[in-house]
């Protein structure tokens, strides 16, 4: 145990050593202005916010919005377009933040699914087709990582970039939207980051800016939880902090 303990600290310290010594040579960037989203005209029954992530092994959750609160939380899938083969049943759910009140929220979980596959689905029972590509079963896994990222010129960039990677999985550790209270913004948040994470699983796990805590009145981290449905969220940390010390060199 105390030479665990040793190592634990011998590799925290090495860490906080590459950081110091990069910083010294990095000049932060200027900040660049908020993305402004106009609005977009859709039936209250339109899938809006799609974004899925792994759900136990050959599984995958698909997650979206809508505004009608009667609309359905099934996935139909398949792996040719337009024919869906499978049909899953979810739930769904909503959150109120003072005057604010989301859309409905469907969480549906499909599989088993075939490992390194393209499949084809439909949230809902109607609107248009996503695909996504599930992670192959043995290794390498290729990650893609950011986090802090916010809905700013910066984000749209990085976003930008990501897509033209070949990626298998998208790990996201903590601070995603910035909505900081203003609720609208993780509506926005999701609607920027659709693209992306409805073709790949993105694995996210919750930072400072997802607390929104208001004592006495509202708990904390209310809107995270009911939009980004994880497992274990140990699993997913440690998950970020091994791909992260492999990305030093450290293992």
């Amino acid at each position: 145990m105390g030479c665990q303990i040793l190592l634990l600290l011998v590799t925290v310290t090495v860490l906080i050593s590459v950081s110091c010594s990069s910083a010294t040579h990095y000049i932060r960037p200027k900040p660049r202005q908020l993305l402004h989203f106009p609005w977009n005209h859709h039936s209250s029954s339109e899938p809006q916010q799609v974004h899925i992530s792994l759900a136990g092994e050959n599984h995958m959750r698909i997650s979206w919005v809508t505004d009608d609160s009667s609309s359905p939380s099934i996935v139909e899938y398949g792996t040719s377009s337009g024919q869906y083969t499978a049909k899953a049943q979810g739930e769904s759910t909503s959150y109120s933040y003072i005057l604010y009140k989301s859309g409905e929220i469907h969480h549906t979980v499909i599989g088993p699914l075939n490992p390194g596959t393209v499949y084809y689905y439909r949230c809902g029972g109607e609107g248009p087709e996503f695909q996504l590509k599930t992670p192959p079963s043995q290794l390498p896994v290729t990650f893609a990582i950011a986090g802090d990222l916010g809905q700013t010129g910066w984000t749209k960039s990085t976003l930008d970039h990501i897509n033209q990677c070949k990626y298998d999985m998208h790990l996201l550790p903590g601070d995603l939207s910035y909505a900081n209270y203003m609720q609208h913004k993780w509506d926005t948040f999701g609607q920027l980051v659709q693209p992306l994470a409805s073709g790949r699983p993105w694995m996210v796990t919750e930072g400072n800016h997802e607390k929104e805590t208001i004592p006495l009145v509202k708990d904390g981290f209310v809107s995270y939880n009911a939009r980004w449905k994880m497992p274990l969220r140990r699993v997913v940390r440690v998950l970020i902090f091994i791909t992260l010390l492999k990305l030093q060199g450290h293992m």
